[in-house]
C-alpha cells in the first residue's frame, strides 16, 4: 500500500567509539530529515534503544565495551526490539570487524572510510527497505482491522456573523473538509447539517471556525438559522453603509471591472492594483483602512519580494488576510493566508472576503471564551469518515479527503481501537501529507501515548494482540486456500 512518505519523521541511534567521527555522520543525517541520538558504547547504545525504539541502528563495527554483533544480539534476545534493523560501518577490513556480519542478519553495512554520499544513499536504501514507516508498523488489512472508522472535533457552534456559521473548536478545518456537525449535550432533538468550506479565525489560543450558511445542507440547517447574530465592527460598518476595501491585484483590468460593481452590493469596495508593486504602495499607504487583499496569482520575481517585506513587516492587528488565486490541487489555506482556485464564480469569491471582515479580536470579545458578550452556544461534534492505515510504537496512520494540521486534536470513533486504547478516543496529529498518486488523498500520522509514556510498554502490551489476530488472519487465509 502506497502511505505518504513525508508524515514520518525517522529516528536513528548512531552508536561510535569516538565523537569526533559521529560528528560528520550526525550533520548529514540531520540534514535530510533523520532525528539522531548519539551513543558512545554499547551500554549507552542499549539504554537509548530501549528508551526511543529507533527506526535503524548504525553502529560502528567494534566498540570500546563491545561490537556491533553483540547489540544485534542482545536486542534478538528482546521480543519487541529484535525487530529493530541495525545497519554496521566496518571502517577497517579486519577479521574482528568483518566477523560481526557473519551469520547475523544485519540490514547494510559499509565498508572502509565513510563517503558522504554513499553513506546517505545506503542509510535511505536501508530506511526503505526496513522501515518506510516504521519496522514495528502493522496494516489495518494484515491484522484483520477493520479500516472504517470516524474521527470527530469538539466544537461549539456560538453564533452567526453576516452570512458567516461561528464556531469555536481547538483545530483550524482545511476549507476542502467536508464535516458532518452533530448537536450534542441536551440538544440531540436537533439535526444533524453538513458544512463545508472552513475559514479559520485564531486568537491566542482559541480558533474560530466560519462556514458561509449557504453551503450548508441538511436538515440541521433550520437550527443553524436560527443561531443568534453575533455582532461585531464589521456588522455595524455594514448597517452604516460603510464599505470594506479590498486590494484586488489582477493585470487584467477587465476581469477587475466585472467585479467592482457586483460587489459593491455587498459593501465591498474593490481597489485596483494592476501589479504586485501598485498593491505594495496601497498597503504601505493605508494599512489600517484595508480589510483584505485579493492577489490573482503570488509571482516569485523582485515583485513578489517587495510584496512580502511590506506585508510580513505589519504589525498583526493591521496585517489584512489574504486571499491568493491558485491553479495548484496543493495549495493549502492556513491562519491569514486562503487560498481559491482559479477560476472561481462571484459567489464563492463573496464568501471567502465575507469570512475575511471577521477579525480575531473581533471574534474573541464577541464569541470567546472570556469575551464581554460570551454566547452560550449549541455544543456540537464535527464528524468526517476516515480509514485506519495502520499502527506502530506511538500511534498510527489514518487516510482522510483533507489535511490535517500538525498539533490538532482529534478523537477516534472505532470500537476496537477505543478498547486496545482502553477507552481513549483523544490523539494528536503529528503530520500530515498528500499521498504522490492521489494528491486530493491524504495520510495523517497521529500519536496515542503522551509524554513520558514508555514506548516500549505501550507497544508490548498492544503487538501480542496484534501478532495473534495476524495469524489468525493468516490461518483463515490458508484455509480459505486450501478449499
Amino acid at each position: 500500500m502506497e502511505i505518504s512518505p513525508t508524515i514520518t519523521s525517522h529516528s536513528i541511534v548512531l552508536v561510535v567509539d569516538k565523537r569526533e567521527r559521529a560528528i560528520g555522520m550526525q550533520t548529514l543525517l540531520s540534514k535530510i530529515g533523520y532525528r539522531v541520538i548519539l551513543a558512545q558504547s554499547l551500554y549507552d547504545a542499549l539504554k537509548f534503544v530501549a528508551q526511543e525504539m529507533p527506526h535503524l541502528v548504525i553502529s560502528e563495527a567494534v566498540l570500546s565495551d563491545g561490537t556491533a554483533g553483540i547489540l544485534y544480539d542482545r536486542l534478538q534476545q528482546h521480543p519487541t526490539l529484535k525487530h529493530t534493523p541495525i545497519m554496521v560501518c566496518v571502517l577497517k577490513k579486519t577479521k574482528e570487524e568483518l566477523g560481526v556480519l557473519a551469520g547475523r542478519k544485519i540490514a547494510g553495512f559499509t565498508v572502509g572510510p565513510l563517503e558522504p554520499k554513499t553513506f546517505v544513499a545506503k542509510v535511505n536504501e536501508v530506511i526503505k527497505m526496513t522501515s518506510s514507516v516504521s519496522p514495528y508498523f502493522v496494516l489495518a488489512e494484515k491484522a484483520g482491522i477493520a479500516p472504517e472508522l470516524n474521527l470527530s472535533i469538539d466544537a461549539t457552534a456560538v453564533g452567526r456573523s453576516g452570512e458567516q456559521l461561528i464556531s469555536r473548536s481547538n483545530i483550524e478545518i482545511d476549507s476542502a473538509a467536508s464535516m458532518l456537525c452533530i448537536p450534542t449535550g441536551n440538544n440531540t432533538d436537533l439535526k444533524p447539517a453538513v458544512l463545508r468550506m472552513a475559514t479559520n479565525v485564531r486568537e491566542g489560543e482559541e480558533i474560530f471556525n466560519l462556514f458561509p450558511v449557504n453551503r450548508i445542507v441538511g436538515v440541521g440547517r433550520k437550527w443553524v438559522l436560527a443561531l443568534p447574530e453575533i455582532k461585531i465592527g464589521g456588522n455595524e460598518a455594514a448597517k452604516q453603509d460603510k464599505l470594506y476595501k479590498v486590494i484586488f491585484y489582477d493585470p487584467n483590468e477587465q476581469r477587475y471591472e466585472g467585479f467592482k460593481e457586483i460587489m459593491k452590493g455587498y459593501q465591498i469596495d474593490l481597489i485596483h492594483a494592476k501589479s504586485l508593486q501598485a498593491g505594495s504602495a496601497i498597503l504601505k499607504r493605508e494599512p489600517e483602512s484595508i480589510h483584505a487583499i485579493y492577489l490573482h496569482e503570488l509571482m516569485s520575481d523582485a515583485s513578489s519580494i517587495e510584496w512580502k517585506n511590506v506585508y510580513n513587516k505589519l504589525p498583526a492587528n493591521q496585517k489584512p488576510p489574504l486571499i491568493v488565486g491558485t491553479t495548484s490541487l496543493n495549495a493549502r489555506s492556513q491562519g491569514s493566508t486562503r487560498y481559491i482556485k482559479r477560476p472561481f464564480g462571484m459567489g464563492l469569491f463573496v464568501e471567502m472576503l465575507q469570512a475575511c471582515f471577521a477579525t480575531s479580536t473581533e471574534l474573541a470579545g464577541a464569541a470567546g471564551k472570556t469575551g464581554s458578550n460570551t454566547i452560550t452556544g449549541i455544543p456540537v461534534r464535527y464528524q468526517a469518515p476516515a480509514t485506519l492505515v495502520g499502527l506502530d510504537e506511538t500511534g498510527g496512520i489514518i487516510q482522510v479527503k483533507f489535511p490535517l494540521l500538525k498539533g490538532s486534536k482529534i478523537k477516534i470513533e472505532h470500537k476496537f481501537l477505543q478498547s486496545l486504547w482502553e477507552g481513549n478516543q483523544s490523539v494528536s496529529v503529528v503530520s500530515s501529507g498528500a499521498t504522490a498518486s492521489q494528491p486530493d488523498i491524504w495520510h495523517a500520522r497521529f500519536d496515542v501515548i503522551g509524554p513520558g509514556v514508555s514506548k516500549v510498554k505501550y507497544w508490548e502490551k498492544i503487538s501480542k494482540l496484534l501478532e495473534t489476530m495476524i495469524a489468525d488472519v493468516a490461518k483463515q487465509a490458508a484455509a480459505e486456500k486450501a478449499a
